[in-house]
């Protein structure tokens, strides 16, 4: 009889199937290790093989090879989601996506890119602002990200201050592939994304993605220091709220954040004991929001004009989003996060951290404690359900799954919605499509062989069809 192994091989050939020690325990983990409570739950989670095909059509005879046998299979791009997202609960096969990665085409005149799923943000992107186009978001992993991992994990990140989050038109359509012995294609688009946006590759198998883009803007980076976290977010919301200033990032971060930013550091950008924006703004506007900053008591201490954008050996985005999360467990590996949504209203989301500052007993008590990064971006931008959000991808030093507990529970009595990273369920995430995501694994993962586990027995249930 042959092994799971011998099947895989004869299908994929060596460079497709891999099941050593290594490969076994890379393929199937992500940078859930960001959560104490993840870390001790995932850790020694494996799969039984990896499977990497290099064509649509080795995939279909995957699919159909795991479907006659009841194998799960969870699906992989680069593996830098945070909730172990691509994490294997059951064993099975996880697919990696590294090989199915080529840019297909590039539509200069309608600004659409198709992609597989494992193209590479970074190349995407290098590859089209030659071309006059630059991708809607991305999150601070971009150059190692896979468009599908981004697509099927992720929310938003540089970009979204402009252009919104991925439910706001980062996707024409999608190719996706049914987890059944027939392994039929589908084309989707409009409503039907969004049984595919967010739902941690449960709902069926993208093999091909169009990505609408955006006409490229020359971006300079500069970094202001403030007295406070409260006059950075003052000039912070002003910026972002200023309909003739255009940008691409705004992100501001509280003392001692800016201190784990070594590159940074060394740069000289960092003012010691005030708070850091970190800005990417429209070539020739430095000028004016330092201007602006001063009103605020803030100083340029950093600049990079639109000729280094991503050429450099940083970039400012580089400190961002959930970076920001890394570059503070390097310094401290007590720290750990929570994305909490503050309210849009200055005075009430100063009002908000202040009590959570109360509540984590200070900064300096030598107990827990608690340090602000805020992202500013915006959802359903230009229509009339556009919302500017502040998202407080806060830093915690809380060392437990009790403690991380208490500090959401007192989030949510003060109003501020929490998603949760210290939870691999999809549907504990107030950000998932929910209905949609269900109904589309009931039509493309009837088997439910997609990353089993990621949804709650409860959710799962509701899911019409299994």
């Amino acid at each position: 009889m042959t092994t799971l192994q011998d099947d895989l091989l004869g299908m994929l050939g060596a460079r497709g199937a891999l099941s050593d020690p290594r490969s076994l325990s890379t393929f199937s983990k992500d940078a859930f290790y960001y959560s104490p409570v993840l870390r001790e739950l995932l850790d020694g989670k494996l799969a039984d093989a990896v499977a990497a095909p290099q064509s649509v059509t080795e995939l279909q005879e995957l699919v159909r090879y795991a479907c006659a046998r009841s194998i799960p299979l969870t699906m992989r791009g680069s593996g830098t989601g945070n909730y172990g997202q691509c994490v294997p609960l059951r064993g099975g096969i996880v697919v990696s996506t590294h090989r199915l990665n080529r840019i297909l085409a590039l539509d200069e005149a309608a600004g659409v890119v198709r992609v597989e799923p494992g193209a590479r943000l970074g190349q995407i992107e290098r590859q089209a602002r030659p071309l006059g186009w630059e991708l809607r978001c991305y999150p601070s992993t971009w150059a190692t990200a896979a468009v599908g991992g981004f697509v099927g994990g992720g929310f938003g990140g540089v970009g979204s201050i402009r252009n919104g989050v991925l439910w706001d038109g980062f996707l024409k359509s999608v190719t996706v592939m049914e987890v059944t012995p027939e392994a039929a294609l589908h084309t989707l688009s409009g409503t039907e994304l969004l049984g595919f946006i967010h739902a941690y590759g449960t709902s069926g198998i993208m093999v091909e993605l169009e990505v609408n883009m955006v006409p490229a803007v020359p971006w300079e980076e500069a970094a202001l220091s403030f007295p406070s976290l409260e006059q950075a977010l003052r000039f912070g919301a002003e910026l972002a709220l200023d309909p003739l200033e255009d940008k691409r990032m705004v992100s501001l971060h509280e003392w001692p954040i800016p201190s784990f930013f070594g590159p940074l550091v060394a740069a000289g950008g960092v003012a010691e004991g005030r708070a850091l924006a970190l800005l990417e703004l429209r070539e020739g506007r430095a000028g004016a929001a330092v201007s602006r900053a001063a009103n605020f008591g803030g100083e340029l201490t950093y600049s990079a004009p639109a000729s280094a954008y991503h050429a450099g050996k940083f970039c400012l985005s580089d400190f961002t989003w959930n970076h920001t999360t890394l570059w503070a467990m390097r310094s401290d590996p007590g720290w750990t996060y929570l994305q909490s949504n503050l309210s849009s209203d200055i005075g009430e989301a100063l009002g908000q951290m202040e009590a959570l500052r109360t509540f984590h007993g200070g900064q300096e008590s030598g107990g827990s404690k608690v340090a602000f990064h805020l992202e500013i971006g915006r959802q359903a931008p230009d229509t009339p359900q556009e919302r500017v959000f502040i998202s407080a991808l806060d830093l915690i030093y809380v060392p437990d799954a009790p403690g991380i507990a208490a500090a959401i529970a007192e989030r949510e009595r003060l109003g501020v919605s929490v998603a949760n990273p210290h939870t691999y369920y999809l549907d504990a995430d107030p950000r998932w499509s929910g209905q949609p995501v269900m109904d589309a694994s009931a039509r493309y993962n009837p088997l439910g062989l997609l990353n089993p586990g990621k949804l709650s027995a409860e959710a799962d249930a509701g899911s019409t069809g299994r």
